[in-house]
C-alpha cells in the first residue's frame, strides 16, 4: 500500500503524462545510449580546455540510460548526478537542467564525440525534454519542492540551462521538429514569467542569484529567438538591479543579506553568460558596474592566506552558505572590473592545475575517477553552460596591480563603515598597523546562522587569526549569556567612539552588562563588566595571542569538513582524522575565559 508521500509523487508524475501529447512513437522500444569507447582515442586528442571530457563522455551514457521509458514519469532524468539524492523527484525541474548534458554530446561534433547526433542519444533527449515542458504551468513557470509549488528558482534556471541547450540544437542535428519549437515555446514562457510575475520578481529581490539567471538565460535565449516585447522588459529589470538586487554595501542579496557561497559561485555564472552576449553594451556597462562595487565589498571581507592558494573568508555574517575560504574568483568581468583582478587564479597555477589534470589524464587512461552517483555535483550541467562562452584572465602584472587596490593589503590605518538599507545591519572594517579586524552588528541577526560582534581578525604576516564560525556555538566570538549561543548570536546595539586616540565599540548585553572593544594599534583589548560568572569564547587559530589575567582553558575545535570526505570515513555522523578544520592547515582552537564581575582580555596579533 503507497503512502502519503509516494501517492503526491506518483499523482504528480501521472497528471504530467496525462497532459502531455502523446507522441507517435511513445509504445517503441527506445535504444540504449552505447557505452564510451576509448580504444581509437589518445589523452593527446583532448585540448586543455576539455581534460574533463572523458570523465563526463565514460558516464554520458549512464546519464541518458536512466531517463525513463515507460510509465507516469517517462522521459524524467532518474539518476541522482546532480543536485543529490534527496531532490531526485519527478516534480523537481532542477533534475531536468541535466537536459543541456545530454544535448550538449548529441549537438557537438568533435574528434572524441562518439555520441554527436547518434539516434540513441537523440530519442532519450527528446524523452527528456518532453517530460519538461510537460512539467511547467500554463503560465510558464516550473517546480521544485513539490508538484506544482511553482517557484523562481525552477523557473529562471530552466531558462538558463535550457536555451543554452537551444542554442546547440538550433545549428545542430535535428531533433523532431513540432517538439523543438514547444521546446522553444517553453522557454519563452518561462521567460516571460519571470520577467512578469510580481511573486518571481519578488522573490529574486531577495535571492539575487535566481534572479540573476534570467539575465543570463534572456540574453541567451533572446539572441536566437529576438523579442522586442520581452528584450524591453529584461532591460528594465537589468536597469534595476544595482538597488534591487545589490545593497549599497556591494554584496548581492542572498536572504536579504551578504553569503559570498552563491555570488561567487552561481551569481558569477549568471553574469560571465550575460557578459558574453552584452559585452560592450550598456547593458554589459551595468554588469561592470554592479561587479566593480562588490569587488569592493570582496575586498573586505575575502583577505589573502599568505603563502596559500586560497583567501580566507570573514564568515559568521554569511546568510545561506556555510564557506571559510575561497580558491579566489575568477570572472571575464575582471576584463574591465580591474578589482576583480585581484582575485583571479595566477597564471602560473593555471597551468599547474592544467598540467596535472593532464598527467593525472594520462595516468589513469582510458579510466577515469568514479561517478559518486547521489552527490550533489556527480556530474553537473554546469560543466557544459560555459565552454562556449567569452573568457578572460588577467596577467601576473594585472594581478599584482589589481591587488594595489585592496586596502586591507596596502594600507596600514583606516576605519570603514558600511550600512545596509534593507537590513539595519553594520559592518565596520578596521585596520591597524599589526593588523585587520572585521565587526558586525545589528539589533538582530538576519538569519539564524549569522554570529555577529568580531567576526575576523587578520595579519600580513599570519594570515587569519580569528575566524569566527557561522552557526558556531562555541566557536563563534562572543559572551555566553548562559545558554549554547553567545550573546552576539542574537544582535547587538552597537555604539562607536573614540577611547584614548583608538576606535572603540561598546554594547549592553542581554541581562545586564557590558562590553568595550578597544581596538589600539597592536592589540584588541576587551572588557566585560557584568553581576555574576562571565564567560567568554574567542575562536583563534593561535591560542597564544589570547592574554588574560582570567581563569583560562584552551581546546582544538570541532573538525569541520570543507571538501569532500575522504573515501576512508565517508559517513558524516563519524569522526574522521583526516579531515581538516575550517582552514587547511591550521588548526582552530577555543579559547575559553571565565571571570566573576569583570573580564579582560586581549588579542595580540603578531605584526
Amino acid at each position: 500500500m503507497m503512502n502519503r508521500r509516494e501517492f503526491l509523487l506518483t499523482a504528480a508524475a501521472a497528471q504530467l503524462l496525462a497532459s502531455s501529447k502523446i507522441r507517435a512513437d511513445a509504445g517503441a522500444a527506445v535504444p540504449q545510449v552505447p557505452p564510451f569507447d576509448p580504444s581509437r582515442l589518445r589523452p593527446s586528442d583532448f585540448a586543455d580546455a576539455d581534460l574533463d571530457m572523458p570523465y563526463n563522455l565514460t558516464y554520458l551514457p549512464r546519464i541518458a540510460n536512466s531517463v525513463e521509458t515507460d510509465g507516469p514519469a517517462r522521459g524524467f532524468i532518474n539518476i541522482s548526478v546532480w543536485r543529490g539524492t534527496s531532490q531526485l523527484h519527478p516534480y523537481n525541474a532542477r533534475i531536468m537542467e541535466s537536459i543541456l548534458t545530454l544535448v550538449w554530446f548529441y549537438a557537438s561534433p568533435r574528434k572524441w564525440n562518439q555520441f554527436y547526433a547518434i539516434k540513441a542519444l537523440r530519442a532519450r533527449l527528446e524523452l527528456a525534454l518532453e517530460y519538461w515542458c510537460n512539467m511547467q504551468s500554463p503560465d510558464g513557470k516550473f517546480s521544485e519542492y513539490g508538484p506544482q509549488q511553482w517557484n523562481l528558482a525552477a523557473t529562471a534556471f530552466a531558462v538558463k540551462f535550457i536555451s543554452e541547450a537551444l542554442r546547440l540544437l538550433k545549428s545542430g542535428p535535428p531533433i523532431t521538429p513540432d517538439l523543438h519549437a514547444r521546446a522553444v515555446d517553453c522557454c519563452r514562457k518561462a521567460l516571460h514569467a519571470t520577467l512578469f510575475d510580481p511573486d518571481l520578481i519578488s522573490h529574486g529581490k531577495s535571492y539575487s542569484n535566481q534572479y540573476s539567471n534570467i539575465f543570463a538565460g534572456g540574453a541567451a535565449f533572446l539572441a536566437l529567438y529576438p523579442d522586442a516585447a520581452l528584450s524591453a522588459r529584461l532591460k528594465e529589470q537589468v536597469e534595476a538591479s544595482p538597488t534591487e538586487l545589490q545593497s549599497p554595501c556591494g554584496y548581492m542579496y542572498e536572504h536579504d543579506g551578504p553569503d559570498l557561497g552563491y555570488t561567487l559561485n552561481t551569481h558569477h555564472e549568471n553574469l560571465q553568460m550575460a557578459y558574453h552576449y552584452w559585452r560592450g553594451t550598456p547593458l554589459g556597462d551595468i554588469l561592470i558596474e554592479e561587479e566593480n562595487r562588490f569587488g569592493k565589498w570582496l575586498s573586505y571581507n575575502l583577505l589573502p592566506e599568505p603563502g596559500k592558494p586560497y583567501w580566507v573568508a570573514n564568515r559568521s555574517i554569511e546568510t545561506r552558505q556555510q564557506h571559510s575560504i575561497f580558491a579566489g574568483a575568477d570572472t571575464p568581468l575582471a576584463e574591465r572590473a580591474v578589482i576583480m583582478r585581484a582575485f583571479a587564479t595566477p597564471p602560473d597555477r593555471r597551468a599547474q592545475q592544467i598540467k596535472e589534470a593532464r598527467e593525472k589524464m594520462q595516468k589513469m587512461w582510458p579510466k577515469v575517477d568514479a561517478l559518486n552517483v547521489g552527490e550533489f555535483e556527480a556530474l553537473s550541467p554546469y560543466r557544459f553552460l560555459q565552454r562556449a562562452h567569452y573568457d578572460w584572465h588577467p596577467t601576473a602584472e594585472q594581478i599584482d596591480e589589481a591587488r594595489k587596490m585592496l586596502r586591507p593589503l596596502n594600507e596600514d590605518s583606516f576605519e570603514e563603515q558600511l550600512q545596509d538599507t534593507r537590513e539595519p545591519i553594520v559592518f565596520s572594517y578596521l585596520r591597524r598597523p599589526s593588523y585587520y579586524a572585521a565587526f558586525a552588528s545589528a539589533p538582530k541577526v538576519i538569519t539564524e546562522q549569522q554570529r555577529l560582534g568580531l567576526t575576523l581578525v587578520w595579519s600580513p604576516l599570519n594570515g587569519v587569526l580569528l575566524q569566527s564560525q557561522t552557526k558556531g556555538t562555541e566557536t563563534a566570538w562572543g559572551t555566553s549569556p548562559g545558554g549554547p549561543l553567545p550573546a552576539e548570536a542574537s544582535g547587538l546595539d552597537a555604539h562607536f567612539s573614540e577611547e584614548k586616540g583608538y576606535p572603540t565599540i561598546n554594547y549592553p548585553l542581554p541581562g545586564g552588562g557590558q562590553k568595550t572593544i578597544v581596538f589600539a594599534n597592536d592589540r584588541i583589548h576587551v572588557t566585560i563588566q557584568r553581576e555574576g560568572e562571565i564567560v567568554e569564547r574567542v575562536p583563534v587559530f593561535d591560542p597564544n595571542s589570547v592574554v588574560s589575567p582570567a581563569e583560562y582553558s584552551m581546546r582544538p575545535a570541532p573538525v569541520q569538513i570543507t571538501g569532500p570526505r575522504p573515501a576512508a570515513c565517508p559517513d558524516p555522523e563519524l569522526p574522521c582524522a583526516e579531515v581538516v578544520g575550517p582552514v587547511p592547515d591550521k588548526t582552530l582552537f577555543e579559547v575559553e575565559l571565565r571571570a566573576t564581575g569583570r573580564l579582560e582580555y586581549e588579542i595580540r596579533p603578531v605584526a
